[in-house]
């Protein structure tokens, strides 16, 4: 496994170099630049042209991409235009956010989906079954950003029980307190997500259990004496979980790479947020940056995955 591994690694190098080089030259192709929005009537041209001269902004785009690996191999990811500061330190303090709330994501999303799917395998035809279809129809049929706007609305705005913006309340003091203020902001948009997020995970684990009922190995245990509940736990429950392992990997690193829509709905200021604001104001070096992040997440994710399927099914290993 640990060669599968190595090779996998090896690997994502050319990716990385093809990604930063898409990501790079189609961020130069985006109309406008950093300075185009801080123009008013007051403003000096003279200076504007300094600014974009010293940031090399007129350099060839193949030059331009030169320094700018340069730069990251010494830990430099360059200056965000609209905050004037690290990018590096910037994202750092966005990831911390994303962080928190992709973790209170993914527990919930689990422990919401997985009962339900074993309630709807287990109860396949009745009642039980046909209200998680229901349920599952529903957060399928509606799009995720109106989810994200109807809870805003009612929660925030009407019954005003959730906050609808920020991570920490400025009266919180305190570790607990603090601790607590983070997790009340969080739960909103936390909710919003595992709504939205178990769908497949339901449907997966359902699929799974009434397929692997089915099979010759569930007949023969049968056949042999084996209680139920042992053949449910050995047998139909660890095959069905095979699907479900394998995007644990992408779906952790994709609630890490910011739920951009939500975190923008719910002005939740993580990773996601960060990069609709540097796309909209044109902030070079943020947008590039996070983008190249989210792909790398993506390939660690995919290697993640690949990781977990070989612990959960021997089989692979063996191959």
């Amino acid at each position: 496994m640990w060669k599968t591994i190595l090779r996998r690694v090896l690997l994502m190098i050319p990716q990385i170099i093809i990604l930063s080089l898409l990501v790079f030259f189609l961020a130069k192709l985006m109309p406008g630049d950093p300075f185009s929005g801080k123009i008013t009537p007051h403003t000096d041209p003279q200076t504007i042209e300094k600014l974009k001269q010293q940031l090399g902004l007129y350099d060839p785009p193949l030059v331009q991409y030169g320094h700018w690996v340069q730069n990251i191999f010494k830990g430099d990811f360059g200056q965000s235009y609209t905050y004037d500061r690290p990018v590096i330190g910037l994202i750092g303090e966005r990831a911390a956010n994303t962080l928190w709330l992709s973790l209170l994501t993914t527990i919930m999303t689990y422990a919401v989906a997985i009962p339900l799917g074993l309630f709807a395998g287990k109860h396949e035809g009745k009642w039980q079954d046909r209200l998680v279809a229901f349920y599952n129809f529903i957060t399928r049929a509606v799009p995720p950003f109106a989810v994200y706007l109807i809870l805003l609305i009612l929660f925030s705005f009407i019954l005003k029980i959730f906050p609808s913006t920020g991570t920490v309340s400025a009266t919180a003091h305190g570790f607990w307190q603090v601790l607590w203020s983070r997790i009340y902001h969080m739960l909103l948009p936390a909710i919003a997500m595992t709504l939205t997020g178990t769908t497949g995970i339901v449907q997966y684990l359902r699929s799974g259990i009434i397929d692997n009922t089915q099979e010759d190995y569930v007949r023969t245990a049968r056949a042999k004496g084996v209680p139920e509940k042992v053949i449910f736990r050995k047998h139909i429950l660890r095959n069905s979980f095979l699907p479900i392992a394998s995007s644990i990997g992408l779906t952790i690193t994709g609630l890490l790479g910011g739920a951009i829509v939500a975190e923008g709905i719910f002005s939740y200021p993580g990773m996601g947020q960060l990069f609709l604001q540097s796309v909209t104001s044109r902030d070079y070096s943020v947008m590039i940056t996070l983008t190249l992040l989210f792909g790398t997440l993506t390939l660690i994710g995919n290697l993640l995955s690949d990781i977990i399927m070989s612990i959960v099914d021997p089989r692979i290993r063996i191959q």
